[in-house]
């Protein structure tokens, strides 16, 4: 039932809602009904308790729900630290994030750039690949879809999963059950077969592609540079690009030059066509964080660029 004292407004609430509804035109668009008729001063009392009594029940569900609160949550970052944090250079964004790791496991630390590109334009895509100078920390198992010789090459270089046309048909068959690899390398002459799972490999960003290198026929090769810590990445919907550089475990230094070499493999792709931004608008916005830290770093972009420009790798 409603409380004592809410039956007034309620009512009140009700005819003003009814009101307000027939206050319409008589008949809607192209002659159409009015959307709402007249309620009965029996049904604005039935429609006012029944407002009411919800109202209350939601009010004492809300009151008499207990407080539930992670046992591994951080504290809640302050106002301040949020809306007014400060722009970093690279040395102090990577300190900040380390700082700021509350796991109790390895976290990842992820780097995200946001671009002034419209990744609606075909000739706008920001899609690359780069190899870091310290890896990424994270073991990748790697899959090769070759035959023959090129298929004893690829074990040879490390990869956990190689065949042909049954590696095909398993995929196939089980769907993404059955993709037990997180990169993946192909051979040209086995492209044409993997037209049929596609579909499959393509969501999961795990379809070869010629233009990332993943495509070839030095399957060796392939395969040690994605052991080796190659990170892939490409400008979502938003114009954003992520990409992992690390472990919060490395060294400062060691994270910083991660950082340095995807950095500078973006800004060779910045596209050059027309209506392409220029080198000014190209960059807006970049900020460092890592899995379950407190936060992310906004990063300044004319450090970012010099240390970019001084990498060598």
């Amino acid at each position: 039932r409603a409380p004592m004292g809410s039956r007034r407004a309620s009512v009140a609430f009700a005819r003003a809602f009814a009101a307000r509804g027939c206050s319409a035109s008589a008949t809607g668009a192209n002659g159409a009904p009015p959307m709402m008729t007249m309620m009965t001063p029996g049904a604005t009392t039935s429609f006012a308790r029944a407002f009411a009594s919800t109202a209350s029940l939601k009010a004492v569900k809300r009151a008499d729900a207990p407080l539930v609160e992670s046992a591994n949550a951080p504290d809640a970052p302050e106002r301040i630290d949020v809306a007014f944090r400060d722009v970093l250079d690279v040395k102090r964004a990577v300190a900040w994030v380390k700082a700021n790791a509350r796991a109790t496991f390895a976290e990842s630390v992820d780097m995200s750039v946001h671009l002034g590109v419209d990744p609606k334009r075909s000739d706008m895509i920001v899609r690359g690949a780069v190899s870091l100078p310290h890896g990424t920390g994270k073991t990748v198992r790697v899959g090769v879809f070759a035959e023959g010789e090129e298929a004893e090459e690829a074990r040879r270089a490390g990869a956990i999963v190689v065949g042909g046309d049954e590696l095909i048909k398993t995929i196939k068959d089980g769907g993404s059950n059955a993709i037990n690899f997180d990169a993946c390398v192909g051979t040209p002459g086995m492209m044409p077969k993997m037209k049929e799972i596609a579909r499959i490999l393509g969501p999961r960003g795990l379809m070869p592609n010629p233009k990332l290198g993943t495509v070839t026929a030095d399957v060796g090769a392939a395969v040690k540079a994605l052991l080796g810590g190659r990170v892939e990445f490409r400008a979502e919907k938003n114009a954003i690009v992520h990409a992992m550089v690390g472990k919060v475990t490395f060294e400062d230094e060691q994270l910083e030059e991660n950082i340095a070499a995807v950095f500078k493999k973006i800004l060779e792709l910045r596209p050059k066509g027309k209506g392409a931004p220029n080198a000014s608008k190209y960059l807006k916005k970049a900020y460092l964080s890592s899995t379950m830290g407190r936060g992310s770093a906004k990063m300044d972009l004319a450090s970012l660029t010099e240390t970019a420009a001084a990498y060598q790798g």
